[in-house]
Parts: C-alpha cells; sequence; structure tokens
C-alpha cells in the first residue's frame, strides 16, 4: 500500500470511530502526522492529539512538542516524522483529555501498522509507556528488523520541572546496542 493510501485509509478509520464526535466538538482535527514521510531516520510514536494538536491538525506542537524538537536540535535531527497510536483527541465526558482506551488503540492499529510500513522509517523511538506497549504488541505485524528504542513521554519530564536531554543523550548514544527485550 502507498504512503498516500494510507494516510487516506486512517483518515476513513478516524471519521468512522466514535472518538471522531471529539474532533466536532472542539472544532478540531484528526492528526496524522508531522515531518518527512519518505524513509525518516527516526520515527517517534505518541500516544494521542492533545489540545494544540486537536487544533492545529499536527502531532507534538504543544509544550510536550517543543520539548521533544528541543532533543531533536540538540542533535541535529532533520529526517523524521512523528506520529501517535490514536490520531483523535481523545476527552472524558467533562471534556478533559484522557489515556485512549485499548478499544480505541486496537481500532486503530491496522491503519497505524499500514502508515508505518509505508514511511519505512530506518529507526523507531516510542515517547512514552503507550507508545512502546503499542510496538510490543505490533512487531511482529510490523516485520520490524530493526531496534525500538524508548524515552519518557515528554509530558514526564514537564511535570517534574525536568528537560529530559540527558535521557535523550542516552538513549541516541546506546541506541543502536539496545532493543526492545531490555525495556
Amino acid at each position: 500500500m502507498s504512503l498516500k493510501e494510507s494516510i487516506v485509509n486512517l483518515k476513513k478509520a478516524a471519521k468512522e470511530h466514535e472518538l471522531y464526535a471529539n474532533v466536532l466538538k472542539t472544532d478540531g482535527n484528526v492528526v496524522i502526522f508531522r515531518g518527512n514521510l519518505d524513509s525518516p531516520d527516526y520515527l517517534f510514536i505518541g500516544e494521542a492529539p492533545g489540545n494544540n494538536e486537536n487544533k492545529q491538525g499536527i502531532p507534538f506542537i504543544g509544550r510536550s512538542g517543543k520539548l521533544l524538537d528541543s532533543w531533536l536540535s540538540s542533535k541535529s535531527f532533520d529526517n523524521f516524522a512523528v506520529i501517535n497510536t490514536v490520531p483523535i483527541i481523545p476527552l472524558n465526558s467533562e471534556g478533559g483529555i484522557r489515556k485512549p482506551t485499548r478499544q480505541e488503540i486496537d481500532y486503530f492499529r491496522p491503519y497505524i501498522d499500514e502508515l508505518i510500513k509505508s514511511i519505512k522509517p530506518k529507526k523507531i523511538i516510542c515517547l512514552g509507556k503507550s507508545a512502546l506497549e503499542y510496538m510490543k504488541v505490533d512487531l511482529k505485524n510490523l516485520e520490524w528488523k530493526g531496534n525500538i528504542g524508548f524515552i519518557y513521554h515528554p509530558a514526564f519530564y514537564l511535570r517534574r520541572g525536568q528537560n529530559g536531554i540527558v535521557d535523550f543523550d542516552t538513549l541516541v548514544k546506546n541506541y543502536s546496542s539496545e532493543s526492545l527485550e531490555n525495556f
């Protein structure tokens, strides 16, 4: 399947899911990707869009995105892409952001898998536990031959008043010797 077809299919599936009501309710967007989708050196996978991402339709552009950008700049990374396991903002009954449910993640799994296959990243880095759990399930489906890196989600560092750069430096330095089994 081509990259364009993968994106079209993901958008169509998103519009058919009950979470799409959140997009309509907030005058938001389905959030697919940002960056280079043509065999990037790094594919960063997060959990789900936040408020800023929902409004602009681009992943990781809020506070967490700014921290991620500082990590990428520190290593002069310019050939990367960013996606989420769920492309729609998950809201609770009060309108606050919540973690996506297993059912929501599983609904989008085949579409995200196709997107990852179409992107053909050289390396994958999971941003947070949800993305790591997603990838642990999908390694066989993706026929992934490379290693999977992990770092806490940028929001983890922001909540603690940290910048996470030491962890990111360690991840990048040790990336080639790490594998999913180590996490």
